[in-house]
């Protein structure tokens, strides 16, 4: 005897017509088509408008009745000037206000704003910061930008101070905006602070990082006005301090030296020096539970005297003693070249501990030395990653002149030292953007590696394909290189796009 599962015959089984409609013995009934939103949750839609851009959600209050207000109950508002359908200032600016205003969360998660700063919109900035304190946001974005990109001394917003008592914050930037915060400072909560493109001074710097306790990640970027930034909380793990200048007149004060930005934080963890330094150096000072530093930048300096080329190996040299027991270490294009300058001298950097090495940039003729210095620095070294910058991120050669004097062809076979590195340590070595540009120094660079490396055991070669031809030569490179002898017989080579 059949289940009643199975017990449905041919005769009284459902059949569907083409159009989709559903027939039963001679009859067709029409079956409703239901809108699956229909059945989910308000909580629900509202997360899903939470994905979309704030002009497109509050567009959806046409949908139907139900939908008239559901995008009011969002809980992250993000604005920016150059997203639809915003056609000018006045426009964005009232769209801002006029979505605050409608707003019915009693509490949100984040509020961003993008915008040009223009300053006919005082009352509009006032507006934004007092609801952001009064709906208890966590993430809170006010980034102001110049048209002209060029930030000009008194073009910015004055902060108000409520805003520095504010313990709902958790994550905070500001640019261009004026921080001026006249008692004490009171974010208890705030785990991550950005500040950019604005003057800032050391006491209130001292203000902000007394009265963050929990405070994780710091970051500054495109700032100014201030020779020191010790940073002595606990909390702060991580601190990236990006694009540094010196305005030209402050720069005159120093007798035409450079200024010099010291950072000192014994309890960091992590820190990055990115971007370009306008008349600024750096020196690093009290970082002694540092794991994991970058150098990535560069500095550019409007008239050079006949004593900079001296200055920049200086510095780099006395940054690299502050840095002699991290174990991670990433150097830029820029930081490469100051090491060929350092290497052309017979200048020898201080004995590091790191262990693993990125070094961002392309192999090229005029940074052979820099990439022999840092081996020949790093005897721990376990770990090499070579990574290519984007080709719109690909740095200049900015001494090209004064240490490319060799033969780059066979400057790995005339190496007479090897580097105790490859004889004892390198294990791992990755190339990032393999060949992108001069395939030669590649290939020079692998075979000296593999040649010469007795305990490696993985290479890795990710290729950034650029067209039928780039592809054809990685392959015929890729074919030669497979050919090189290997001095660890534990060495394999990974390749992958």
């Amino acid at each position: 005897m059949s289940s009643p599962s199975n017990s449905l015959t041919k005769r009284n089984r459902p059949v569907h017509s083409p159009d989709g409609r559903r027939r039963s013995g001679g009859g067709i009934r029409e079956t409703a088509v239901v809108d699956p939103f229909t059945t989910l949750p308000d909580s629900l839609l509202i997360h899903l408008l939470s994905f979309l851009p704030i002009g497109d959600a509050v567009k959806t209050q046409v949908l139907s009745k139900r939908w008239q207000f559901l995008w009011t109950y969002i809980t992250s508002l993000v604005f920016h000037i150059l997203d639809p359908p915003h056609t000018g200032d006045d426009e964005f600016v009232a769209f801002v206000d006029k979505t605050l205003a409608l707003c019915n969360c009693s509490k949100l998660k984040k509020l961003a704003i993008r915008f040009v700063y223009e300053p006919e919109y005082p009352s509009s900035y006032n507006m934004w910061t007092q609801f952001a304190i009064g709906k208890g946001v966590e993430e809170f974005q006010l980034v102001f930008e110049d048209s002209l990109g060029v930030l000009r001394e008194g073009d910015s917003y004055l902060l108000p101070q409520l805003l520095y008592t504010n313990s709902s914050f958790k994550a905070l930037e500001l640019a261009q905006c004026n921080l001026k915060p006249q008692g004490v400072v009171c974010w208890n909560s705030l785990k991550k602070l950005s500040i950019g493109r604005v003057k800032l001074s050391e006491d209130v710097i001292q203000k902000i990082l007394t009265g963050s306790r929990v405070l994780e990640i710091l970051e500054l970027y495109d700032v100014y006005g201030f020779n020191r930034l010790h940073v002595s909380n606990a909390s702060v793990k991580k601190l990236i301090v990006r694009d540094f200048w010196e305005q030209e007149k402050e720069y005159q004060i120093y007798g035409g030296h450079h200024a010099l930005l010291e950072i000192s934080a014994p309890h960091l963890h992590s820190l990055e020096i990115l971007g370009v330094s306008v008349h600024k150096m750096f020196r690093v000072g009290n970082v002694s539970s540092l794991v994991d530093a970058i150098l990535r930048f560069n500095v550019m300096i409007y008239s050079y005297g006949p004593d900079d080329y001296d200055w920049y190996p200086t510095m780099l040299k006395e940054l690299l003693q502050s840095l002699v027991h991290v174990k991670k270490i990433t150097l830029g294009n820029w930081a490469i070249q100051v090491l060929c300058i350092m290497e052309g001298k017979g200048l020898r950097s201080p004995l590091l501990k790191c262990e693993c090495l990125t070094l961002d940039t392309g192999i090229t003729k005029a940074l052979l030395p820099g990439i022999a210095h840092m081996l020949q620095s790093s005897p721990n070294l376990e770990t090499l990653v070579v990574s290519v910058p984007l080709p719109s991120t690909i740095s200049c050669e900015y001494f090209s002149d004064k240490v490319c004097n060799f033969d780059g062809k066979h400057y790995w076979t005339s190496r007479k030292k090897p580097f105790t590195c490859l004889l004892f340590r390198l294990q791992k070595v990755k190339f990032i953007g393999f060949g992108q540009h001069e395939v030669d120094y590649y290939l020079s660079f692998v075979q000296f590696i593999l040649e010469n490396a007795r305990v490696l055991q993985k290479m890795v070669i990710t290729a950034r394909m650029e067209g039928n031809n780039w592809q054809k030569e990685f392959t015929q490179a890729a074919q030669k290189l497979l050919s090189f002898p290997r001095s660890s017989p534990h060495a394999v080579v990974l390749f992958s796009e």
